[in-house]
């Protein structure tokens, strides 16, 4: 999977768009994905904050984790 993928799949499954963020963003609450490094990178953006800052080698190891963590929040759906 990548970002266009997972962002094909988090409109089917009705999640607000200002939930995530695919291009390394600080957006206030929302579950980000960012290159760096050559590195993926996933956060959640709160405040300034990188919580539960996570890397993965690939892309796609990236985005099945943003997947998931998207999925088991509630509050990203309409």
């Amino acid at each position: 999977m990548n970002s266009q993928q997972l962002q094909e799949t988090l409109r089917q499954e009705n999640v607000r768009d200002n939930a995530y963020d695919l291009n390394g963003g600080h957006m206030p609450e929302t579950y980000t994905l960012s290159e760096r490094d050559n590195k993926w990178v996933v956060y959640y953006s709160e405040r300034g904050l990188e919580s539960g800052k996570r890397e993965f080698p690939t892309e796609s190891e990236a985005c099945q984790h943003l997947l998931s963590q998207i999925r088991n929040d509630p509050t990203t759906r309409h």
